[in-house]
């Protein structure tokens, strides 16, 4: 994952902890900015959000902000650890550690099919400058690692956000009353994939799904979108966890071939030295991968009107 440290020898057991474990325990503070004019002169209404361990500028704020810390953050998920016996399982930095993220597996898995299981996991990411806190439940196939998101719109719904000004630990604990309460997502998660997975897809759909989910270019050569789409059908059928007898041929088989994808294959483009599987997580995780896998759920969804 995204500048994810080794697992410790022993999981954590609080976000103090799991900031140690997994060398997320630096701070951030706030500094003075100045504009690039002659002589210099400081911008009244700016500041800095500055990673202390390295003196990195990371975003620029508003005098409002106030920086939250990634133990303060991740402490959100204390409770839920105490009360459902969820299990900190990894975290890390991207972009310098403009975004941090830690993810907590917990108990009991979600039977899509009597082989097909999906692990409950909880991902809470926040970026430091220009972002809120967020958490959303992202189940993982078992089979395969696939990380399964649903739709942006029931995400946003789900989703916690807290935002960087105000009485922040008031907000942290609203925030945890208002993660139980989304824990039931998982109830409605489970009932539409096992919906998926009873639905029986046809050569027609399968193509006109991957068309709508990766079409031609309305410019230029079709020949690479036509490729990619061939290899989506062959993950359908092919994938891993989809020659299941209890899923091959379903409109499952088909959303989780474009999972597989996405996650683990999709090109990414990255600068010299970066670590491809790291972009394409970050992408899979908060940007264009996740957004279609937004898509790959709602347009599943779609299918069943």
């Amino acid at each position: 994952m995204s500048n994810a440290i080794a697992a410790p020898s022993a999981r954590p057991e609080t976000a103090r902890e799991a900031v140690q474990a997994y060398g997320l325990d630096w701070q951030v503070g706030l500094a003075p900015v100045q504009a690039l004019v002659d002589p210099p002169r400081p911008v009244a209404r700016a500041r800095a959000v500055v990673r202390l361990d390295t003196n990195e500028p990371l975003s620029v704020v508003g005098r409002r902000y106030q920086p939250i810390q990634n133990a303060e953050a991740f402490g959100l998920f204390d409770s839920v650890l105490a009360k459902f016996g969820a299990t900190y399982m990894g975290a890390g930095a991207c972009d310098g550690g403009r975004r941090v993220w830690i993810q907590a597996k917990l108990p009991g898995g979600m039977w899509i099919t009597k082989e097909d299981e999906v692990e409950k996991y909880l991902l809470l990411s926040m970026l430091h400058g220009g972002g809120c806190l967020q958490v959303l439940d992202t189940p993982i196939r078992v089979w395969c690692r696939n990380t399964l998101l649903r739709a942006l719109e029931e995400g946003r719904r789900r989703a916690i956000r807290i935002c960087h000004r105000g009485d922040i630990a008031r907000e942290i604990e609203a925030a945890e009353r208002l993660l139980e309460l989304s824990l039931g997502s998982f109830e409605a998660f489970e009932s539409q994939a096992q919906t998926f997975a009873a639905r029986m897809i046809r050569k027609e759909a399968l193509d006109a799904y991957f068309r709508t989910l990766i079409p031609n270019p309305k410019e230029g050569d079709p020949a690479r979108a036509a490729a990619t789409r061939g290899h989506l059908v062959r993950l359908f059928e092919t994938g891993k966890g989809n020659a299941l007898p209890s899923v091959r041929g379903t409109l499952w088989a088909a959303l989780n071939g474009v999972v597989e994808w996405i996650d683990h294959e999709r090109p990414t483009r990255v600068a010299d030295g970066v670590d491809p599987s790291s972009t394409r997580w970050k992408s899979a995780q908060f940007g264009t991968g996740a957004a279609l896998k937004a898509r790959v759920w709602s347009e599943a969804l779609a299918l069943l009107r």
